[in-house]
């Protein structure tokens, strides 16, 4: 993908797929999940392929939905839902990843612009800050 700043969207499973295999080549990630239901859109390749690869080669912070299952500790934090959320973000040092698994049409946007970037970053670590 185009490092430079752009905004990018990418369609399907395939697409988010290959977000996620990119994002384990990046030193850290600060990450929200919001998801439950994403096995509808991606199988069982997310935990049998992705999370085992992703928990031994990257850093990560990540924000959970405070659901059954999910439980908090150093490098994970709960988050109270208002409303559900199929989605995921991915926060990188050069880039945000946003994931929608709408069964309609999962999607994926990648943002590299570099003031969207700092933005969401930002935002994350108040997030995070708040959910001690």
């Amino acid at each position: 993908m185009n490092n430079a700043n752009t905004v990018q969207i990418l369609f399907g499973a395939e697409g988010i797929k290959r977000v996620y295999e990119d994002s384990l080549r990046e030193g850290s990630l600060d990450i929200v999940c919001l998801a439950s239901d994403y096995q509808s859109v991606l199988g069982d390749s997310f935990d049998r392929d992705y999370a085992p690869r992703l928990r031994a080669q990257v850093k990560t912070r990540e924000i959970l939905a405070d659901i059954p299952g999910n439980k908090a500790g150093d490098k994970v934090r709960l988050l109270p839902l208002g409303k559900s959320s199929e989605s995921d973000m991915l926060i990188s040092k050069n880039k945000v990843v946003l994931i929608s698994y709408g069964k309609l049409s999962p999607l994926v946007v990648v943002i590299t612009d570099s003031e969207l970037v700092n933005g969401f970053q930002n935002q994350f670590n108040a997030l995070w800050a708040g959910l001690e």
